[in-house]
């Protein structure tokens, strides 16, 4: 996708074009063929025409299982706060947000000055076509914004059950840890550990399944555990199997969405899960599912020594 922002066009050319947009609905003997967005804050204008939903969903289903994608067809790419409020760098230093090919995919989270995590869905090309921005509560600016070198995706991954669901990235330069960037804490090994009952999940998704747009600034929101057993039994019912690597989180009228996939679950800085899939967004019957950061302490760390 060729989604260059246009960089010659100076701010009263933009006001009066968009301005004639408003007014005529098409701007009137203009050979233009791009389009814009309105994010809520500022117009973003592009070069490309538009691309339609329909032709990315070939690539943008992230699973093979239709039961799982039934959310993720409503954004471009596969990407998962909803009722969730703007939350300050401080509060999650170690978010980082993910980029393929210029455009906003996924959340992430920063395990070391080298290296991210994330989904593994979120893996749908080359190292070089993506990038990281780092200690910023914007997805599109400021903070660090690092160029990927590595990517080290969990061999065990299904397409169809989402199991394993992780993925590393390692960055051609190292992270500058300040106020707002800093590694999060892993957790003790899975082995009768206990799950804290509520956690911060935090990313730049959409803020309703209906939603179009991510979201601009950082949101996070507080859900709580979801016994096993209801969750297995909600999404037994939509053909869905919750593996013993997942874990269920939600509340009343707040969940992760689309945009949030590979951000974080965090409990006192310590890393408890990754944002996997969901069926809608806070819907009363399913609970947002994360892989279990747990089950992985072993592999994160064996890649990170390897790599």
């Amino acid at each position: 996708m060729n989604l260059r922002l246009l960089p010659t066009v100076s701010a009263i050319a933009i006001f009066a074009y968009l301005w004639s947009l408003v007014a005529d609905a098409e701007p009137q003997g203009s050979a233009w063929n791009g389009h814009y967005l309105d994010n809520g804050t500022h117009y973003l204008l592009y070069e490309a025409p538009k691309i339609r939903r329909q032709d990315y969903l070939a690539l943008a289903n992230i699973s093979s299982n239709p039961a799982i994608n039934a959310l993720e067809s409503l954004d471009y790419l596969p990407t998962r706060i909803v009722n969730g409020k703007r939350i300050r760098c401080t509060r999650a230093r170690y978010q980082c947000a993910l980029h393929y090919q210029g455009s906003f995919i996924c959340g992430c989270v920063i395990l070391s000055h080298r290296w991210i995590l994330t989904a593994h869905h979120c893996i749908i090309g080359s190292p070089e076509d993506y990038s990281v921005r780092a200690g910023s509560v914007q997805q599109r600016r400021g903070g660090q914004l690092r160029r990927v070198q590595k990517i080290v995706a969990h061999g065990g991954y299904n397409d169809f059950t989402m199991n394993n669901d992780i993925a590393m990235m390692k960055l051609k330069k190292p992270l500058k840890f300040n106020r707002c960037c800093r590694r999060v804490r892993l957790p003790r090994r899975r082995r009768r550990r206990r799950l804290p009952r509520c956690c911060l999940a935090s990313g730049w998704g959409l803020a309703s399944e209906n939603a179009q747009n991510v979201q601009r600034y950082l949101r996070g929101v507080i859900v709580c555990k979801v016994r096993r057993r209801r969750c297995v039994r909600s999404y037994r019912k939509a053909g869905i199997k919750i593996t013993k690597h997942m874990i269920c989180y939600a509340r009343k009228n707040r969940d992760t969405c689309s945009g949030d996939s590979g951000g974080p679950l965090v409990h006192k800085n310590i890393l408890i899960g990754i944002t996997s899939f969901g069926i809608g967004c806070a819907r009363k019957r399913y609970s947002g599912v994360y892989t279990d950061a747990g089950d992985y302490v072993k592999w994160i760390k064996m890649v990170m020594r390897k790599h």
